[in-house]
This record gives structure tokens, sequence and C-alpha cells, in this order.
């Protein structure tokens, strides 16, 4: 007859590893699924390429641009939409897009300054904070079309939704 004693041990250690990987496993999904993703980088770099490309391709400004934009059509010229989703207290002030665009090598404007959304969220640029709006600011060298006149564009995009994504 065999000893069952040695039997009975392994499957207590086989149970105890079992219960340690499994308290493992959950561990590393609650830490890696557990927090909101903060996609606001993501969000204003992808409102900044958008921007970039309604007004400039190849290196050259896209026919009439930047003349024919302005504050008021920016948003209908460029396609772009600053109606997010349903969330709590959200209104549509969540995002802010400034562009200037000024002659080659100075901070001489050639357009006045073109802004859309909430200009409020301006106001935090700078600071550092987890809940504080995020500011994306990307300049962008481009030649005008009938001549070799260059200008620096730069663009400034804001996105707030602290709320949902910075908790």
């Amino acid at each position: 007859m065999k000893n069952k004693r040695g039997d009975k041990v392994i499957s207590i250690y086989w149970f105890v590893i079992l219960l340690l990987v499994a308290g493992a496993m959950v561990y590393m999904v609650s830490v890696v699924y557990g927090g909101p993703y903060d996609v606001r980088k993501i969000e204003a770099s992808l409102l900044t390429d958008k921007i970039a490309d309604c007004m400039a391709s190849g290196g050259r400004f896209v026919s009439a641009m930047p003349g024919k934009l302005n504050s008021d059509n920016l948003l209908q010229e460029c396609h772009i939409n600053f109606n997010n989703e349903e969330y709590s207290v959200w209104n549509n002030d969540q995002f802010y897009v400034e562009i200037n665009v000024y002659f080659f090598g100075t901070k001489n404007p050639k357009i006045p300054t073109i802004k859309a959304g909430n200009f409020q969220l301006k106001d935090f640029c700078g600071q550092e904070g987890k809940t504080l709006s995020l500011c994306l600011d990307r300049s962008f060298y481009v030649l005008e079309n009938q001549g070799n006149q260059a200008y620096e564009v730069n663009i400034i995009s804001i996105v707030r939704k602290t709320e949902k994504n910075a908790v």
C-alpha cells in the first residue's frame, strides 16, 4: 500500500498556487482597465491635424486659404463639428481652436487671428493639473500658391473633457 499523505500535501500547494495566479490576474486586469483613458491629447492632435490639412496641402495653402477662413466659418470650411457626446454636465463648450498666420521670420500677422469654440479654456493653458484643459500648440510652415512667400501657421487646440477623461 502506498502512503497517500504526500498527494494531499501536493493538492494543497496546487490550490494555493491556483489562488495566487487567479488573484494576480484579477489585480492586473483591474489596474489596466480600472480607470478611464485620457484621450484628450489624441483629440487635440487630431483637431490640429484636421485644421492643418484643411489649410495646406503639399506645403502650400489650399486654393484661397487662408483668405477665405475667418472665425465665423472655420468650422464649416474645415468640416469640423464641436458637438460632443452627451455626458452629465457637458455643454458644447469642450473645445477651442486658435489659428495665427504670420509672415515668415516675424510675428506680423498675415490675417486676423481665427478663433472658434470656448475662448475661456485658453486661460488654463500653461498650467499643470490633471483636471485642467489640455492645450496643444503646434506650428508649421507653408508657402503661398502664387509666389514663394513663406508663412508660419500656429494652431492652438484645447480640449477640456476633464470630467470624463481626467478622473
